[in-house]
C-alpha cells in the first residue's frame, strides 16, 4: 500500500513542478542569472528587488570557512535611489534585460503624459514625462522647454526593464530638412 500512495502522490507532484515553472518561466524572459562575483561597475542587476545601475562593488573576504562576500551599490534605473546588497561571490543574482528605444517627443498632454512617436510613424501616449521623481529631476522640464521652442525634434530614450518603461533621457535635433 506504501507503493501505492508513492505512485498517487507523484502525478500531482509533477503537475506542481510545471506550475512553478511556468512561473519561473515567465520571469525568466526578464532577466538572467549571473555570479555576484563577476558583477561590474556599470551592469544593471536587481538589488533588492529593483533593477539598478552598479555603481561599486567591494569583496571582502570573511572567516576561515566563510565565503567572500560582494558589496554591491546601485542607483534605480527609473528612480535614481541607492540600494545595496551584500551577497557571496559565487552565488548567482539576477540581472534584467534592458532595453532601450528612440522617440520623437510630439507633444505633452495637460496631464503630463508624453506624446510621442516611434520611426514607423505610430503613436505612443502611455507614459508620463520625467518629474522631479526622475533619476534627472530637470529633465522633464528641459524637454518640455526644447518641444515649446519648435526650433528642434526632441528624441527621447524610454528605458525598459522588469515591465517598467520610462523616458530616461532626451535631447533637441537639428531637423534634417
Amino acid at each position: 500500500s506504501l507503493t501505492f500512495v508513492a505512485r498517487f502522490t507523484q502525478p500531482s507532484q509533477s503537475i506542481m513542478s510545471d506550475e512553478e515553472f511556468a512561473v519561473t518561466g515567465d520571469n525568466a524572459e526578464k532577466t538572467y542569472p549571473i555570479r555576484a562575483g563577476e558583477v561590474k561597475k556599470g551592469m544593471v542587476v536587481m538589488l533588492k528587488g529593483f533593477p539598478c545601475k552598479v555603481i561599486e562593488v567591494t569583496t571582502s573576504k570573511t572567516g576561515k570557512h566563510g565565503h567572500a562576500k560582494a558589496n554591491i551599490t546601485g542607483l534605480d534605473i527609473f528612480t535614481g535611489k541607492k540600494y545595496l546588497d551584500i551577497s557571496p561571490t559565487s552565488h548567482n543574482m539576477v540581472a534584467p534585460f534592458v532595453t532601450n528605444t528612440s522617440y520623437d517627443l510630439v507633444d505633452i498632454t495637460d496631464d503630463g503624459y508624453a506624446v510621442l512617436m516611434t520611426e514607423d510613424g505610430e503613436m505612443k501616449e502611455d507614459l508620463k514625462m520625467p518629474d522631479q521623481d526622475s533619476p534627472d529631476p530637470k529633465l522633464g522640464d528641459t524637454l518640455r522647454e526644447i518641444l515649446e521652442a519648435g526650433e528642434k525634434t526632441v528624441q527621447v530614450t524610454v528605458t525598459i526593464a522588469m515591465e517598467s518603461e520610462v523616458i530616461t533621457s532626451g535631447k533637441g535635433v537639428e531637423d534634417k530638412d
